[in-house]
């Protein structure tokens, strides 16, 4: 009857490499994170039921007993240039996009043109293009 004191206070951390460790509760999620940098805290059942989707716990967040918690390392995301991502290309041609579109729409029609004035089987041999009964 009394084997049992204390048990059942404690949450489990997981590591991504298998080791685990417990955590008297209550605790929050900075107990755990401020001696892992780059790290978040992740719950068991959401992984469980979200899979990779499943968000970060809240650092403010207590930790409850009996509950087991993923340690994972967020991974880094590579900073883009601030060159490359403001570059803009400007044209010595000043046009507006109802010049471009009525364009682009007379560049479309000539090509389709082009595909229409392709000789047929029944265009003469003489090239001439007059049909049976044509002069």
């Amino acid at each position: 009857m009394g084997n049992n004191l204390g048990g059942g206070k404690t949450a489990e951390v997981m590591k991504i490499n298998g080791e685990t460790f417990k955590l008297r509760t209550p605790a929050r999620v900075t107990d755990v994170v401020k001696d892992y940098p780059g790290f978040v805290l992740l719950d068991s059942e959401a992984v469980k039921h979200f899979g990779i989707r499943a968000k970060p716990l809240e650092p403010q967040q207590e930790l409850k007993a009996k509950k087991i918690y993923f340690l994972i390392e967020l991974p880094e995301i590579p900073e883009e240039k601030e060159a490359r991502s403001t570059r803009r290309v400007r044209s010595a041609i000043q046009m507006s996009a109802k010049d471009r579109l009525e364009n682009l729409m007379l560049s479309r029609r000539s090509v389709s043109d082009l595909s229409m004035v392709r000789p047929s089987p029944s265009q003469t041999s003489d090239g001439t293009g007059a049909g049976p009964g044509e002069s």
